[in-house]
């Protein structure tokens, strides 16, 4: 965790966010689903401390549930863009940087954006990609 002198948490490692990852993916549809589904503000709270406390079982860095939520956040939002700039360099056929979904992209789409993860497995496999649809558990 950042020192008081203002500096940066640590990154996160890869156990770190597969951890992360594993603790948001069942409880996906209480945090970000429909209304109906979603729980109160204070519960949400409550699912982010225990993700948080599981990240922290792994003795690597001590983290927060407002860090564990952002980091995933961010971690979305990355995956959303790359997902979009491979549609967008499959319907224009731009060379350029290449950019791959990786295992843990692949996941969160399947989760987070369903109807852009079957675009994006769409895309690559008519372009002979080898992109492989990682199960989520």
């Amino acid at each position: 965790m950042a020192a008081a002198t203002g500096e940066r948490a640590p990154a996160f490692t890869s156990e770190e966010l597969d951890k992360l990852v594993e603790g948001v993916l069942p409880q996906y549809a209480l945090l970000y689903g429909p209304p109906d589904q979603q729980v109160s503000a204070h519960q949400k709270i409550d699912i982010w401390r225990a993700i948080a406390k599981d990240v922290r079982a792994l003795g690597v860095h001590k983290r927060r549930g407002t860090h564990c939520r952002k980091r995933w956040e961010d971690i979305c939002r990355g995956s959303r863009k790359t997902a979009k700039a491979l549609l967008g360099m499959a319907s224009q056929r731009r060379r350029g940087a290449s950019r791959q979904l990786t295992p843990l992209m692949s996941r969160i789409l399947a989760v987070a954006y369903p109807d852009l993860d079957g675009r994006v497995r769409t895309s690559q496999q008519t372009q002979g990609g080898e992109y492989q649809h990682i199960p989520l558990y």
